[in-house]
């Protein structure tokens, strides 16, 4: 299986190079056509404005599911960065408004309220209502299926700022070409989003097993088109279950790359995956795969790993051991798993077998509330790290687990003097 090519990143930094160059130009060849010397008061809260848009459309851009981008860049980082430009958009036109109204004020024309000006500020108005309760999700205690509504209501805000730009903002302006192609690429964001929702509903799936692992832990396999996918990736799902179409969901797939059967193993715990036990043989499934950079396929050295696993964080790494089972079975492979007790341990029988089966291959299992448990006990921590792996300069890193877990291995391997680019995780915190 061949490495993964890492330019998503890239492609989106000259996009976004692109698109704010591209804007900032023609404001001023907008400028220069009036012949007014040096930008006023009012150029520069049209440059917010266009900005403000810019920035609006690239985290579209950056939520949407869109491969040519996301290869090489981890969904996790490009909705951190989705994050970030969706604030910078807030700030840039919410400071395009402020000044509308200090230069109506300042002029004595008072606060113009034409249709044009009330579908930005209507725009507006929904923009900083969706992005602030998306970020305030956890304090307002919204579920996964309420917070991802808010975020489709976001497709919204654009086509009503739209009106208000071709209708006020740009008349005359040069910047009715960078306006125009963002528009454009805004619109074939909702269609690339409507062709993908077609594609899922024209090839559906079917739950073929619901297998028990460990407590509130359980095993789907679904039939359907195969998927390719790198070990350690993982997909969207939604579940059809008594004639209703539950929400996508994240789930890191954990069977191997060309198995029969495609599967999850998720873990109860949130409002949604509390009830994947009640799923049931038969029941349908819609799929959007793959995603994800998170799979040692996407480094090419032969050197050491090291896989450090924190309670269900042990799926991608199932899904990467069984691949390396059939083809990669001479690499040298440390897992240090933790949970809270045997009680959660799964895949425990298949992971014996491949201790005895694999010669590069060693676990350790930590267990940190099991006082009958005679292993390792407690939590993984610096002096067990350097025990087990060894020489760190040899090794190569990868983390997944809860969040406090997973920061304080990061932070333990960067006290260790591991650098970065041998240290790999990816994050699944809204």
């Amino acid at each position: 299986m061949q490495p993964m090519r890492f330019n998503g990143r890239i492609r989106f930094g000259i996009l976004a190079l692109i698109s704010f160059a591209a804007v900032a130009l023609a404001w001023w060849i907008s400028i220069r056509g009036t012949g007014s010397p040096v930008p006023d008061l009012y150029d520069l809260l049209r440059l917010l404005a266009a900005w403000g848009v810019a920035a609006l459309i690239l985290q579209y851009i950056l939520a949407s599911r869109v491969h040519w981008f996301e290869g090489g860049y981890g969904q996790d980082r490009m909705l951190d960065h989705h994050r970030w430009l969706g604030r910078a958009a807030v700030g840039l036109l919410v400071g395009h408004a402020a000044l509308v109204t200090y230069t109506g004020l300042r002029l004595g024309d008072g606060i113009l309220l034409d249709p044009g000006r009330l579908l930005g500020m209507l725009a507006l108005l929904l923009l900083f209502a969706t992005a602030s309760t998306a970020s305030l999700h956890k304090s307002l205690g919204l579920r996964y299926g309420t917070w991802k509504g808010i975020h489709l209501a976001n497709y919204l805000v654009l086509p009503v700022a739209a009106v208000h730009f071709f209708n006020v903002a740009i008349v005359d302006s040069a910047l009715l070409y960078p306006y125009a192609a963002l528009a454009a690429g805004f619109s074939a964001l909702v269609v690339h989003r409507l062709w993908g929702i077609a594609r899922m509903h024209r090839n559906p799936y079917r739950v073929t097993a619901v297998i028990p692992e460990a407590k509130d832990i359980w095993t789907l396999r679904f039939s359907g088109p195969t998927v390719s996918h790198l070990p350690g990736q993982y997909l969207h799902v939604h579940l059809l279950r008594d004639g209703r179409r539950e929400e996508s969901h994240p789930f890191t797939i954990s069977s191997k790359p060309g198995a029969e059967h495609l599967s999850i193993t998720p873990k109860a715990s949130g409002d949604f995956t509390a009830t994947i036990g009640q799923t049931s043989v038969g029941d349908g499934a819609l799929v959007d795969a793959p995603y994800g950079i998170f799979s040692y396929c996407n480094h090419d050295d032969k050197g050491k790993a090291v896989f450090i696993a924190g309670g269900i964080g042990i799926t991608p790494f199932m899904s990467m051991l069984r691949y390396m089972r059939d083809h990669d079975r001479d690499r040298d492979v440390l897992l240090l798993w933790a949970n809270r007790s045997r009680d959660y341990l799964c895949f425990e029988e298949e992971l014996a077998e491949m201790a005895a089966d694999l010669p590069g291959f060693q676990r350790i299992l930590f267990m940190s509330d099991d006082p009958g448990w005679q292993g390792e006990k407690g939590h993984i921590d610096a002096e067990r790290i350097r025990r087990y792996a060894g020489d760190l300069a040899e090794r190569r890193f990868y983390v997944c687990g809860p969040p406090p877990m997973r920061r304080s291995i990061l932070a333990i391997l960067r006290s260790l003097g591991v650098p970065g680019n041998r240290i790999h995780y990816e994050v699944f915190e809204l």
